[in-house]
């Protein structure tokens, strides 16, 4: 089947659109030292090499630099999946339709969506044909256990229940060109910190939402092994109704700033957090080996077998040491929590269980004035500044938190 790349729709959300703030800062990783982001995990820093026929592209047409309206090495691949995707219910956006010409090159256009590139090679995002929706197909070996784990988690007597926080598996197609790949088809999330939290109450939101999500996965024999924070990302269709581009986050679907009024989570009444990329972990075993992961915990080990489940919660622990605590200025309630998750050695530690056990004690002896303490920015502010900010935001989250909470679909 033939098609216009000047008839493909831009990335979009099935919902509808919205007014908002201009935010045309860049996204800072952490830590840069240990990965590359790919939209929806830091990664390892090496690449997979996906070889690929590529006798349906011409040689030449690969030789000049992408500002000059050309793929780079890294999309071709994507390029010539394009018909086969599209018969399976998927359509990639203009940029990666063959015959696509840059719109740039034949008409002044301001920020052309179809200049946006991909981040890593072995993700892309496309639209789903029935419905609309914006997805992600992420590109993995046959082997990967997220094939097997995503399959178990979204099986019908977990998928629904309220603990179950693992980003759902919609599909699994198998790659014509490459025999040993698949590509999984997974619903659009938005990482943590675009924003980032603006108050106790979305703290203590994350920290509820990631003890019990890794909690159901342990009580089902799971074990994530690199659930640190960029492995954990949030449902946030209710911030941005109107969408946001899935290769930078900071635009609009068409590739125009982003704006948007409800840039809190709580004035948007609440994300939902996802724990996603299952690629390292391990399902029904007590023993793991390996050094694979973002945070380098102590027990990490090529030839010692260590407990994959304390190591999760030592993990996550050190998650919200670097994301709440150095990131986000959390106040000190966390820290005991912390603290708790983190002693070196594993027999020490908690179960997750437990943990979760500990966060509900503590948040128990929480009031509503702690709650809705803003977290303040990094930059030094004047004692007036900060007690008007202070006030002001507590006003708006005492109104935000009085007005009734839509309700959103399932990711599905």
């Amino acid at each position: 089947m033939t098609v216009d790349p000047a008839t493909i729709p831009l990335p979009t959300s099935p919902t509808v659109a919205v007014k908002t703030d201009d935010q045309n800062q860049t996204a800072q990783l952490w830590p840069p030292e240990s990965g590359y982001f790919d939209g929806l995990s830091i990664l390892p820093t090496h690449k997979t090499i996906i070889p690929q026929d590529r006798s349906l592209i011409k040689k030449e047409d690969t030789a000049d630099p992408i500002g000059e309206g050309k793929l780079s090495e890294d999309e071709l691949p994507w390029c010539t999946r394009f018909d086969f995707l599209q018969d399976h219910g998927y359509l990639l956006r203009s940029r990666y339709c063959p015959g696509w010409k840059a719109s740039w090159l034949t008409a002044k256009v301001k920020a052309p969506e179809d200049k946006i590139v991909l981040k890593t090679p072995h993700l892309i995002d496309a639209i789903r044909i029935s419905d609309g929706a914006t997805i992600y197909l992420k590109h993995v070996p046959s082997s990967s256990p997220e094939i097997e784990i995503g399959r178990f988690l979204c099986s019908e007597t977990l998928r629904n229940d309220p603990r179950n926080h693992s980003i759902p598996l919609l599909d699994v197609l198998e790659d014509p060109s490459e025999p040993d790949h698949v590509i999984l088809v997974l619903p659009l999330l938005r990482r943590l910190d675009m924003p980032k939290l603006a108050s106790v109450r979305e703290c203590v939101a994350l920290v509820e939402q990631s003890l019990e999500g890794l909690a159901f996965l342990h009580e089902h024999k799971v074990a994530h092994r690199d659930c640190s924070w960029g492995n954990i990302m949030m449902d946030s269709r209710a911030m941005f109704p109107g969408g946001w581009h899935p290769q930078q986050e900071f635009r609009a679907p068409d590739g125009q700033g982003l704006k948007n009024d409800n840039s809190s989570r709580t004035a948007a009444g609440g994300v939902r957090y996802y724990i996603i990329d299952f690629g390292i972990s391990t399902h029904g075993k007590d023993q793991s080996i390996g050094l694979n992961g973002q945070e380098r915990a102590p027990e990490l080990s090529n030839k010692v077998p260590y407990n994959p489940y304390k190591l999760d919660v030592y993990i996550l622990g050190m998650m919200y040491q670097h994301f709440l605590v150095e990131k986000c200025n959390c106040p000190d309630f966390i820290k005991p929590l912390i603290d708790y998750m983190t002693p070196a050695s594993p027999d020490d530690r908690p179960t997750i269980g437990e943990a979760l056990e500990r966060f509900k004690s503590i948040r128990a002896n929480m009031s509503s004035f702690q709650l809705s303490q803003r977290l303040r920015p990094s930059e030094r502010e004047s004692g007036p500044t900060r007690v008007f900010r202070d006030a002001y935001y507590r006003l708006c989250d005492r109104w935000w938190t009085l007005k009734p909470k839509k309700t959103l679909p399932p990711l599905a």
